[in-house]
């Protein structure tokens, strides 16, 4: 069985990528938390968590 190639730079450049989409994401969640009222958000986390 022939072990399939790895780009490691590649991998590299995914991983980047898929970290700062997290961070925008993480950002964009955390502003609209800033402005939206508590029971608005946490009303929206509890159908999450059920």
């Amino acid at each position: 069985m022939k072990t399939p190639e790895i780009n490691l730079e590649e991998l590299k450049k995914i991983k980047e990528e898929n970290f700062k989409e997290r961070m925008e994401f993480i950002k964009k969640y955390a502003d609209w938390q800033k402005k939206t009222s508590n029971k608005k958000w946490s009303t929206q986390q509890g159908k999450v968590i059920n």
